[in-house]
């Protein structure tokens, strides 16, 4: 009974052995959060003002890839979470990345 009370007041103190991971996993959650608002923001830009979305190419940083490349790109520029995001893609740290026409 007192390592269950024990266990209750360390969770809600945040002093857990899995601190650092917990920390890791909310910053992962945080990050996937903001990416998939500034793509849905980029989706409704486009489909407001009735632009193709794609290209003849489905590549970053690489000509004709389309209007919702070319905005991530631009996006890329000056937001440092789709900055981190295209990073990422790029360097193959992550393979679901929600940039393909497949998904």
């Amino acid at each position: 009974m007192t390592t269950c009370y024990e266990l209750r007041s360390r969770l809600q103190m945040h002093q857990t052995i899995d601190k650092a991971t917990q920390r890791q996993l909310e910053s992962e959650k945080d990050h996937w959060r903001k990416v998939l608002f500034r793509i849905v923001c980029i989706l409704k830009f486009l489909s407001k003002h009735n632009l193709a979305f794609r290209g003849t190419n489905s590549k970053l940083y690489e000509d004709s890839n389309g209007n919702f490349l070319g905005l991530v790109e631009m996006l890329a520029g000056f937001d440092p979470d789709i900055q981190e995001h295209v990073r990422r893609i790029t360097n193959e740290e992550t393979h679901a990345h929600y940039l393909d026409h497949k998904i």
